[in-house]
């Protein structure tokens, strides 16, 4: 028998507390940041970058969505 002493491969491990960002329904710019997102949040992707997804997420929440400012 001969057991395995090294990995065979990279491990990737979800965070089971992370929650995706909830885009606010129409609005474009939240749109446009969750696409962005998607596309830094997808492992092994040419556009991954989890420090990124993590910026677009706090941005995506931090939009005011119009409260507090009236045109």
């Amino acid at each position: 028998m001969n057991p395995i002493t090294a990995l065979t491969g990279p491990v990737f491990l979800t965070d089971p507390l992370f929650d995706p960002p909830e885009p606010a329904p129409g609005c474009d710019v939240c749109g446009a940041l969750i696409e962005q997102w998607r596309r830094a949040s997808v492992v092994g992707a040419p556009g991954y970058d989890p420090s990124r997804a993590s910026d677009f997420a706090v941005e995506i929440r931090r939009h005011p969505h119009g409260k507090g400012r009236q045109a």
